[in-house]
């Protein structure tokens, strides 16, 4: 499906449900260096990202979200659309199931990475355990899985940490398999959420893949 062709069925899919019954939220972001599973998309650079986000109490989402990147090919920005659904089983376990396409910008060739990703996420008490599944991984014609867990920890004056890491693997990292792990510490100061992260792999000589502190604030309206 092509990206108008992906939008407009997003938002056609969000008029099915009453506004009335709905919240719709603009999300801004800061962040020292945008980075996805373990590894830097904006060359270790800062990062500018915005979100556009429609619940309705049924528990079906959608949205899109966007951000500048930094690679190689000369892609210079990520715009994804996503829609889901969220579930509540009882107080303890709660899931939900997303699915995200994945669009890069500002090609100087023909080449496009453009790709899209199923994601199912269970939250149990304090873990959430995720699963992530791309048949057509950067438009490669290879398959990706990434599978995940992390751990929230309430700590004193509100603050929150959250330890986590995963595992990237499928036909597109044959040999390349990769393990990505984090600790975020979380405030919320005058509606602003500040986070401040230690991320790692295992990844041996890779600049963008290194050992890195990221600082991030974010304002949702």
């Amino acid at each position: 499906m092509n990206k108008i062709k992906l939008l407009a069925a997003t938002f056609a899919l969000t008029a099915i449900a009453p506004l009335v019954s709905a919240e719709v939220s603009v999300t801004g972001t800061l962040t020292s260096d945008y980075v996805f599973r373990g590894v830097s998309q904006t060359d270790s650079s800062p990062a500018i990202q915005a979100s556009l986000d429609y619940e309705h109490e049924s528990g079906f989402f959608a949205g899109v979200w966007a951000s500048n990147v930094d690679f190689e090919d000369d892609a210079n920005a990520e715009i994804d659309f996503y829609a889901g659904y969220f579930g509540e089983i009882n107080d303890t376990f709660s899931y939900d199931v997303m699915y995200n396409y994945y669009t890069y910008q500002g090609y100087s060739s023909a080449d496009d990475s453009d790709y899209g990703e199923f994601l199912f996420n269970a939250y149990i008490n304090s873990f959430t355990l995720g699963l992530g599944y791309a048949s057509d991984y950067v438009n490669t014609g290879d398959s990706a899985q990434y599978i995940s867990a992390a751990y929230d920890i309430e700590l004193p004056k509100e603050y929150a940490l959250t330890l986590q890491a995963g595992y990237t693997m499928g036909d597109a990292f044959d040999d390349a398999e990769y393990i990505d792990y984090s600790a975020t510490v979380a405030k919320t100061f005058f509606d602003f959420d500040f986070t401040a992260a230690v991320i790692n792999t295992d990844i041996d000589d890779a600049d963008n893949a290194d050992f890195r502190f990221v600082l991030g604030v974010s304002r949702t309206f």
